[in-house]
């Protein structure tokens, strides 16, 4: 059998397993052995052969690993769970209280215990928005001033 006929079905065999493989990394070799098929039909010695098969699978994995760097770098990290909440509004369900700083608030049609970032009674339907989460509470800041605690409070 002739040597560029081997480095083809190396070639090829290699880049069947790549379906099975959950990385993709042995497509590369598999190019790697066809290019030095390519090499072994034209008539270049085994040494030849040798240095354009590593040589194409490390320049391609290289590229490969480079270009999925960039297309993951851009993705958007997408939050979840608690942290998907700060910066979201929620409505006031259940008073939060001037002297615990406890109560109520409905986001994302979820109700959560919530703690007051200021000192103040925030009535049941005012929109608060939630600031951070602490342990299973969200710390919440009132988005209206226009009580006379708020403004009390600002003196």
């Amino acid at each position: 059998m002739d040597v560029w006929l081997t480095w083809v079905i190396l070639g090829l065999t290699l880049m069947g397993f790549e379906m099975i493989t959950p990385g993709f990394v042995i497509m590369w070799f598999g190019v790697g052995a066809l290019v030095a098929a390519f090499a072994a039909y034209l008539g270049f010695s085994l040494t030849v052969q040798l240095l354009s098969f590593i040589f194409t699978a490390v320049v391609l994995l290289a590229c490969a690993r480079s270009l999925a760097g960039k297309i993951r770098g851009k993705a958007k990290e997408v939050k979840t769970n608690y942290s998907a909440m700060v910066g979201k509004t929620a409505i006031v369900t259940q008073l939060i209280s001037a002297e615990t700083g406890l109560g109520v608030v409905k986001v994302l049609g979820e109700e959560w215990s919530a703690l007051a970032e200021t000192g103040r009674d925030i009535p049941a339907g005012e929109k608060v928005e939630v600031v951070d989460v602490t342990g299973v509470r969200l710390l919440v800041r009132a988005l209206t001033l226009n009580t006379e605690q708020n403004k009390e409070g600002l003196k």
